[in-house]
């Protein structure tokens, strides 16, 4: 290969890779990042606000109160426990679409002894849900506090909706005992021409107003369906007095 052969190469592959680099350089302007970058402080790529909104987490993030975790409850039976939480979202059209929780047991001298499955649900906006674990084991050990423990939300778990509206209705509501069983009974009506799946809790008390059983059950109702369901509730020493029912999501 003679000189003037390799001079013209080598000039070749110097035009062929200025070519190439303005290319790529075009091609990357077009078609902007890969993802969304929200950390730039800019208010860019379809955000609402400055690195919110859009691809980004909610703006409403930036003043969002924190979620209110009230004491939990539990009833002891002969061979298990029912654990009842109850935590509210405060927040106005800022909803959890992802929420981790799990309950932390004590014994009667305050140590942490055993802690239940971690499990996951979603919160909407100014709604309060309870947190149920039905028919947990007795634990070998006396029983102190148990405490509702939440998992730091991730800033993508958030969205911005409007507080949801139960399109459903209960009525018929009583507590019976068949065949020394005792439940509670009720008809649903779905309100709406969608179908709504619909968690339903129901809690008995005494004559004391104390919190003496927990019920839960699931329900899918199809548009504008009436169900008649019923709440197995655990054996109870003594009739109830009073009962309170709950639909959630």
């Amino acid at each position: 290969m003679n000189w003037r052969l390799r001079k013209q190469i080598v000039y070749g592959i110097i035009i062929f890779l200025i070519f190439f680099l303005i290319s790529f350089l075009i091609f990357l302007k077009i078609r902007g990042p890969v993802m969304a970058t929200c950390f730039d402080g800019k208010k860019n790529q379809g955000e609402e606000g400055i690195d919110c909104g859009g691809p980004c987490p909610p703006c409403a993030l930036k003043t969002a109160q924190p979620l209110k975790i009230y004491p939990t409850k539990y009833l002891v039976y002969q061979n298990s426990i029912d654990i009842i939480g109850l935590i509210e979202n405060p927040n106005k059209n800022l909803s959890l679409k992802k929420l981790k929780y799990y309950f932390e047991i004590y014994d009667f001298d305050n140590f942490l002894k055993a802690s239940t499955t971690l499990r996951e649900t979603t919160l909407g906006s100014e709604t309060r849900k309870y947190l149920l674990e039905i028919n947990y084991p007795t634990p070998p050990f006396t029983l102190g506090e148990i405490k509702l423990k939440v998992i730091e939300p991730k800033p993508e778990d958030f969205e911005e909706k409007e507080k949801e509206t139960i399109p459903v209705e209960a009525y018929n509501e009583k507590v019976v005992k068949t065949d020394g069983k005792w439940k509670i009974t009720l008809n649903l009506f779905n309100k709406s021409f969608l179908p709504q799946n619909i968690e339903v809790i129901g809690l008995v008390y005494n004559q004391n107003n104390d919190l003496i059983g927990i019920g839960q059950t699931k329900v899918f109702l199809q548009g504008e369906e009436v169900k008649e369901v019923y709440i197995s509730l655990p054996n109870l020493l003594i009739p109830p007095a009073g009962f309170e029912i709950y639909l959630q999501k």
